[in-house]
């Protein structure tokens, strides 16, 4: 990993907060969904966005992925499911393999969205009861293997809650993967300071109808100034693979002798824009084991 430019703070992004404004929130989801959708480049350089590349770690480091069930355990408003699945099951289909399913769950289920989600794809599913990441249970389909998702969302998991989601993880699934864009690496801030930049021109291509949101970016730059604490504390919050593998090896009473883990990164939108990814897969267990 790059070098690291500054310890770990777990301090407090505006949107996790109860009495951040909705258009706030929206305004983030939908700059999110956005970024995975751009065009950047692959693992070996080749034209691709992060939702494809996401879709390559997969294919690249879970064997028989068509075996799974993929479940987003902090799927929010739905999070990139809805642009991961249809990428993800196109490059399947282009291997001849069986496409997979997707499931939604969160400790806050936003069940109108996910919904709309569902209606508009056969391998996407959700869970209408809260389930918490910490201690989620297993939801793949019987006879499938499942891989838990992290999209963007483990930064802000604080030790001991993360601790617990790996745990969960690790005891009552396959797989899991976690994906980061922000880290306490200089690449990270320097692609959030473009990202703190971006509404200036967003908001006029989105939201040009909107008085609620030129004002508060153009008069009161409330939108640029979430993006610049959010997205520099979620840098801050961010974790090497080192640490990842200390929250695990920490509990001397979980068994990770039949897990097999690998991380990377690589520049998905050039020149600072950093996809860091962190996987776990179970180990086959071999005849007589």
């Amino acid at each position: 990993m790059e070098t690291i430019i500054t310890p770990r703070f777990h301090l407090l992004e505006i949107g996790d907060q109860s009495w951040c404004p909705e258009f706030l929130r929206e305004y983030s989801h939908l700059a999110r969904m956005q970024m995975w959708r751009m065009d950047g480049k692959g693992k070996d350089g080749e034209q691709s966005t992060p939702a494809e590349f996401a879709c390559d770690v997969m294919l690249d480091h879970i064997p028989d992925l068509s075996a799974y069930t993929l479940v987003d355990p902090c799927a929010g408003g739905g999070g990139p499911i809805p642009i991961l699945e249809p990428a993800l099951n196109r490059k399947l289909r282009e291997r001849g393999r069986d496409p997979v399913r997707f499931v939604l769950s969160d400790l806050w289920p936003s069940l109108e969205r996910w919904a709309s989600i569902a209606k508009r794809s056969e391998n996407i599913r959700y869970i209408a009861e809260p389930r918490d990441a910490t201690k989620v249970g297993r939801l793949a389909e019987p006879g499938k293997k499942e891989c838990r998702l992290y999209n963007l969302c483990f930064h802000h998991f604080d030790d001991p809650a993360a601790e617990l989601v790996l745990r969960s993880a690790v005891e009552s699934s396959d797989a899991f993967v976690i994906f980061e864009m922000t880290n306490r690496t200089l690449t990270a801030f320097l692609n959030t300071t473009f990202i703190v930049l971006s509404p200036f021109f967003t908001t006029l291509m989105w939201f040009r109808n909107s008085p609620i949101h030129m004002f508060f970016t153009y008069i009161i730059p409330l939108v640029p100034l979430m993006f610049a604490v959010d997205g520099y504390v979620s840098c801050i919050r961010g974790r090497t693979n080192k640490e990842l593998d200390g929250l695990m090896r920490r509990q001397k009473d979980l068994d990770l002798s039949g897990w097999e883990f690998k991380s990377g990164e690589t520049t998905v939108l050039p020149p600072f824009g950093t996809m860091y990814w962190y996987a776990g897969v179970k180990k086959p267990q071999t005849n007589g084991h």
